[in-house]
């Protein structure tokens, strides 16, 4: 990154453009309330952008599969639709001066990646374009289009960190060394952004247990459970050890009797019907006996009921994390978990034939 702040260090902002600073970025957890994308979205602010009252959101978006290296922001075109990494923002958000501006070029160097929602970056020499709306519209990514003439601003240069201690990746076969007595617990739905728990116990599946808050920023919260369970109360009033699981692999592991559900933990199909979740028998490519479901398939192979034709029976959609991986022709909906004082998680990705 300092080769690339070095090179930055040498531009002059382009004619008419005005040049922005931006602040520090945060991921869904760190956010208040908790905001998780549909993919990673990093938020932060804008400086010497607009009315200094009204609030200016800066954003950083990754593909979930963004592989490491430096990437060209003029392959998104502009299209909030068409990139897979985009900066972009608001100027004075919520007014009915409100402008958009989405990056038209520049470079996005993504250098360390410990999960999908924890990365460490920079970018430089972004042009940011005032755009519009633009089709698709009413999409889960709708486009935007470069105003004929709109105002620029730019970004010299730029770093952020979303990587937070105890960060770890719940996915199976991460990267992440999980140190001895200790359990990598999801943070959001789809089970792809975590932090480290002490495990000091030996309470395994459907115990009761205990869970210690960590006493500072900088330590980790701990359980008396054993290593790969989790103390949680995802499901219940009462925390219990549940054992953790990726709902995207081949074999998720859990216990007999128990499915792997949202947050990676396992835990009884009767014990999460009863409190909203959905279940359909039908299998990924089928028709289902209802219009929505959020679990349909077997374990091992996930999807969601949906019934995009309105004709009162869904078709169960193969579950997906990343954008990247629904086919051509497909786009990456996603089941919308509402969260405590107004927060979302989106992160629980589904592809669709999308028709366009």
């Amino acid at each position: 990154m300092q080769t690339l702040e070095q090179w930055a260090s040498r531009l002059s902002p382009p004619a008419g453009c005005t040049e922005l600073t931006l602040g520090e970025l945060e991921n869904g957890i760190e956010l208040s309330p908790v905001r998780y994308g549909q993919q990673p979205t990093y938020r932060g602010e804008f400086s010497n952008l607009g009315d200094p009252a009204l609030a200016d959101p800066a954003y950083i978006r990754l593909d979930v599969n963004t592989a490491l290296g430096l990437h060209d922001l003029a392959n998104g075109g502009t299209s909030l639709f068409s990139c897979e990494q985009c900066v972009y923002g608001y100027q004075d958000a919520g007014a009915s001066t409100a402008k958009t501006f989405v990056a038209e070029s520049g470079k996005l160097f993504l250098a360390s990646k410990l999960t999908p929602q924890q990365t460490a970056g920079a970018i430089a020499n972004v042009l940011l374009r005032e755009s519009v709306a633009a089709p698709p519209l009413r999409v889960p990514y709708a486009g935007t289009a470069p105003v004929e003439g709109g105002e620029c601003r730019w970004i010299r240069f730029a770093q952020w960190s979303t990587i937070r201690h105890g960060g770890c990746d719940p996915r199976e076969g991460a990267l992440t060394t999980i140190p001895p007595n200790h359990t990598c617990v999801a943070d959001d739905t789809v089970g792809s952004d975590g932090t480290l728990e002490q495990s000091l116990g030996t309470k395994t599946q459907g115990e009761a247990c205990t869970y210690t808050p960590a006493a500072s920023v900088d330590q980790l919260a701990s359980t008396d459970c054993a290593p790969g369970h989790a103390c949680s109360a995802a499901y219940t009033e009462t925390r219990q050890c549940l054992a953790t699981c990726d709902f995207m692999a081949a074999d998720p592991g859990c216990p007999t009797g128990t499915v792997c559900g949202v947050y990676g933990l396992c835990i009884e199909q009767s014990v999460m019907e009863p409190i909203g979740y959905l279940f359909d028998p039908a299998h990924i490519g089928e028709t289902c006996s209802v219009n929505w479901a959020e679990y349909c398939g077997v374990e091992g192979a996930r999807g969601v009921c949906v019934d995009l034709t309105r004709s009162g029976r869904g078709t169960c959609y193969r579950y997906a994390r990343a954008r990247s991986e629904c086919g051509a022709g497909e786009e990456l909906g996603y089941v919308s978990y509402p969260l405590a004082n107004g927060g979302t998680d989106n992160t629980s990705g589904w592809c669709y034939p999308d028709g366009l």
